[in-house]
Parts: C-alpha cells; structure tokens; sequence
C-alpha cells in the first residue's frame, strides 16, 4: 500500500515541471499582459508615490530613483507590445488620478506622458534588438543589449515628458524655465528612469537565480 501511495505522489521534479507549465499558460493567455501589466504598474506606482515618496522626489514630476521604469522594461520583455498596452493603461489610471503635478494638464498631455511612459521601452528594446540582430524571442539577449535598451528607453522617455510638462507647464517651476533647468530636470529623470529599471531587472534576476539554484 505505502509503495502504491509513494508511487501516486508527484516528484520534485514533477511539481517543479507541473508549476512552470502553469506559470506559461498563464503568461501566454490572451488578456494576461493587458491585467498584469495595469496591475503590477499601478501597485509599482503606489510604492513609489506613496508615503515614502519625500526620499524620491527630486523635481515636480521627476523621482529619482524611479522604480516603475523597470516595471514598463520589464513588461516588455515578457510580453512585447501587449505588455506596453498595460502599461500604458496603468499610466491613464495613474497619471489622471494619483499624480497631483499632473491635475492641471490637458487630456492630451496626459496620455501623450502615458504613451511615453509605456511605449518608451518597447520602441527601446525594438531598436536595440533590431541593430543586434535579436529575435522577437529575445534569445540571446545579453546584459550588454539589456544596458543600452535601459539606457535608451531612459533618455526616450526622459525627453518625452519634459516635452509634455514644459508644455503644460505641469508646476511653476516649469514655466519659463531655463535651458540650464530644463537639462537638469531632463538628466535627473533619465538617470532615475535607468537607476529604477536596473534596480527592477536586477532584483528579478536575482530572485530567479535564488529560485531555481539547482535546476
């Protein structure tokens, strides 16, 4: 009887291998990216809004560092395009109802910074994997590729928003700013975009390596 029952109960192996398919099953569902993307931005962006935000805030709508920007690379990475559309609804949510810099900002600004925010990384990563040959799998992506795509989604996304907020002039510090101020806001976003996304991914990776030590 005990050997029927040892033989029924599943392995290590078995259990690790039944977990990782239904982990696939449930990134590859339709509206996964979609979901996942609206909810991991929003609760990204209510860590880094939330009462600890007096450590983070450098400027009127610059967090230095900020965390969400590895949050929008990462979805990218595990689902393309559609990851970017979460997060681009994340960012209309956010953006329209818990950024108070942004109350005063037309619709269109806001969902022109919401677009930034979201689509930054995935034409980044579009890019970089174009110019090294990378597949739509992302086989072979090295840190090397991973570190321009930060690096560039940063300065992307940067420039997008300072577009918006000088435009909008989303505080009084942004109106007639000088070029000075501008680069100094617009160097301080890009640096907290790529410290806040390398902290993400690092932690992710990190976190895999501890997960799957023997596998």
């Amino acid at each position: 009887m005990s050997n029927d029952a040892s033989k029924e109960r599943p392995t290590y192996s078995q259990a690790i291998q039944s977990e990782e398919s239904f982990l696939k099953s449930l990134i590859n569902f339709p509206i996964t990216p979609y979901v996942l993307g609206v909810i991991v931005w929003m609760l990204a962006w209510w860590l880094q809004m939330g009462p600890a935000r007096p450590l983070f805030n450098f400027a009127p709508g610059v967090e230095l560092p900020f965390f969400p920007a590895g949050v929008r690379t990462l979805a990218v990475f595990v689902f393309g395009f559609p990851g970017a559309i979460g997060i681009f609804i994340g960012s209309l949510v956010t953006y329209f109802f818990y950024f108070p810099e942004m109350s005063g900002v037309s619709p269109i600004g806001t969902i022109g910074c919401a677009a930034a925010s979201a689509f930054s990384s995935y034409i980044a990563m579009r890019l970089v994997c174009d110019h090294y040959k990378i597949p739509p799998s992302l086989a072979g992506l090295t840190l090397h590729n991973i570190g321009w795509i930060v690096v560039t989604q940063s300065l992307l996304s940067a420039t997008l928003h300072q577009f918006v907020y000088h435009n909008e002039f989303i505080a009084i510090g942004y109106n007639n700013s000088t070029l000075r101020a501008t680069l100094f806001d617009w160097s301080a976003m890009a640096t907290g975009d790529a410290l806040g996304s390398l902290a993400v991914l690092f932690t992710v990776l990190i976190g895999y390596k501890l997960y799957t030590p023997n596998r």
